[in-house]
């Protein structure tokens, strides 16, 4: 399904994502005046919570856990959302950790963030890790989507550091085939792998073509492989931290090129994991005695520690639930 013609043109472009509320102070607003492009906004799914009832199947208690692993808005929604509708009430000394600022002051949402104990790293798995190793003796719980693809799982297992799974929300497709002339899109810009499951579940038949697909993250990139796109433009670059930003250069690109495909830069590229140059055996030998070293420490250090907070968490919580009732019969 790989982009079928040397040079192309971008005019008509698809974003899936929710419209921006002003446009004009968007980001993409200066790349649609500069390349004379049409945008048009629709994510193509949406976000289900996953009920209490279902979530206990899964046999999760919130507070047997000491720290909590956020890597988007709705993990937070949904994180909060389910300890409400549980009644779990999250004690003071639970730890966040983010996988970026904007997350971490989102949850001032549903907490005062001062009184908080909140982390971040700046944007990616590798950097949020980095974080989560200063915090390596808690006991980590990761709210994710169901049938999450996400890497941070991954991360903490080469770390070897043990993380739940917490599925509490799932994405659904929605359907757009009847608003979206497919044929008339010239560049697709997909920012989640589900978005991809949905661009095939509303166009059955759909055939790349001339078409550019766009992506933001790996897993995305990785998602689109495997459904037979071409990845024309790999966002975040190694100059440019949004899709905007991306999207300007690569047009740039694009026509300083006159519309030549084989000439943009490489660093526009999509490369599989796979495809990385095989590490030396030093550094390999390296990494595997700094493991060792690692595991060492972890198997050194008191589990005693951990079992206590669980246990201080669990305390508080019902130390609040029995104020509250306390306040309530006060009341009558």
């Amino acid at each position: 399904m790989g982009t079928s013609q040397k040079t192309c043109k971008v005019k008509n472009i698809l974003i899936s994502q929710p419209a921006p509320v002003d446009f004009e102070k968007s980001p993409y607003k200066p790349v649609s005046d500069k390349y004379g492009l049409k945008f048009t906004f629709k994510k193509l799914f949406q976000v289900e919570g996953i009920s209490a009832i279902e979530f206990r199947k899964n046999k999760i208690n919130l507070l047997d856990y000491t720290a909590v692993i956020l890597t988007s808005r709705n993990a937070v929604d949904h994180y909060f959302r389910m300890a409400k509708e549980m009644r779990a009430q999250i004690p003071i000394s639970m730890k966040f950790i983010c996988s970026s600022e904007s997350v971490a002051y989102y949850i001032q949402t549903y907490i005062q963030y001062r009184k908080r104990k909140i982390f971040f790293g700046k944007q990616t798995t590798e950097e949020m890790m980095e974080v989560v190793a200063k915090h390596k003796n808690e006991k980590f719980l990761f709210p994710c989507q169901e049938d999450s693809n996400s890497d941070v799982p991954a991360a903490f297992a080469k770390a070897k550091i043990p993380l739940k799974k917490a599925p509490m929300y799932r994405s659904v497709s929605v359907k757009v085939a009847k608003e979206i002339d497919i044929e008339k899109i010239d560049m697709i810009l997909m920012f989640s792998p589900m978005g991809i499951k949905s661009l095939f579940e509303n166009y059955p038949d759909f055939k790349q073509g001339k078409k550019l697909i766009g992506i933001y993250g790996h897993s995305v990139a990785d998602s689109a492989h495997q459904a037979g796109l071409t990845v024309n433009l790999a966002a975040p670059t190694p100059t440019s931290s949004s899709m905007a930003e991306a999207l300007g250069e690569f047009l740039a690109d694009l026509v300083k090129h006159g519309g030549d495909l084989s000439k943009i830069s490489p660093h526009f590229e999509y490369r599989p994991e796979g495809d990385s140059v095989p590490e030396p055996e030093s550094a390999k030998n390296k990494k595997k005695s700094s493991a060792t070293t690692q595991i060492q420490s972890r198997s050194s250090s008191p589990s005693k520690k951990i079992e206590n907070r669980v246990a201080a968490n669990k305390a508080a919580a019902l130390a609040v639930m029995a104020d509250k009732k306390s306040r309530s019969k006060a009341k009558k």
